[in-house]
């Protein structure tokens, strides 16, 4: 892609209950994303109180952005009311887009950094002209660092295994909070889209291999930031069944989209 060409992204944060983490990674993003992408918090119904404090965060965010040169701009935040699932936070926030040549999302957490989502960014607006949809992939390999107690390690790759088994993905990593999709990816599977919880990435690339777009991986740095609701123990079970029923959904919608 042409550098001087005037591109830009629109980068979702789906955020619950999670100021104390969200903080510091915001003025992070802040401090470190270009002036062409917009930064879109989506609240998944943290309730009155939960909003106002989210809100009266962004609000000193944004006034302190005015006095960066350059710096990415940040929305008022958005809220759902009630809670409805990370899925359901991030199409919300996608839906306020303005024309942006790239949607994202990374996950409020601050596991995946500024620097590397901007890498990936820039990797996938300069050098990946054949890939519409860019996933973070947390990969042990040279070069980079993955900072995850060995059960959470163990448990993931278990998990990621078996997602892999019922969706048809051939994906190391459905599950890293990094995703970038280009406009057109976008347009082509919103009318599709239906899973509001964790399930949702699997089903937008699910999607988006279905519509014959490619899918690439991303090698990250990724560090496990203490404070975080999901237990693989506790969580795993539920969320294997939302991916079997998206892919119930996917395989229902392109067989009736065929029979037509």
């Amino acid at each position: 892609m042409n550098d001087n060409k005037m591109i830009r992204c629109f980068l979702v944060i789906p955020h619950y209950e999670d100021t104390e983490r969200l903080e510091p990674y915001l003025a992070d993003l802040r401090a470190t994303l270009p002036e062409w992408v917009t930064i879109q918090v989506s609240d998944d119904g943290s309730g009155a109180d939960g909003f106002r404090k989210l809100e009266l965060m962004i609000e000193q965010t944004r006034t302190e952005r005015l006095q960066v040169i350059n710096a990415p701009a940040i929305l008022p935040p958005l809220t759902l009311g009630k809670n409805q699932g990370k899925g359901a936070a991030v199409i919300t926030g996608w839906k306020k887009n303005s024309g942006e040549d790239f949607l994202a999302f990374v996950d409020a957490d601050g596991a995946v950094s500024a620097a590397e989502f901007r890498r990936a960014l820039m990797h996938m607006r300069n050098d990946a002209p054949d890939v519409d949809v860019l996933i973070g992939s947390r990969i042990k390999m040279a070069g980079h660092a993955v900072e995850r107690r060995l059960i959470r390690h163990l448990g993931g790759r278990v998990f990621a295994t078996l997602v892999s088994l019922i969706s048809g993905l051939i994906i190391y990593d459905t599950q890293c909070g990094l995703k970038i999709l280009r406009r057109e990816v976008y347009e082509a599977i919103s009318p599709h889209m239906h899973t509001t919880g964790f399930a949702f990435d699997v089903e937008l690339l699910m999607l988006a291999a279905k519509l014959g777009f490619m899918i690439g991986e991303f090698p990250i740095d990724w560090q496990d930031i203490p404070g975080g609701r999901v237990s693989l123990l506790k969580h795993s079970l539920p969320m294997l069944a939302e991916v079997m029923r998206a892919k119930r959904y996917v395989d229902r919608t392109f067989q009736a989209k065929t029979r037509s």
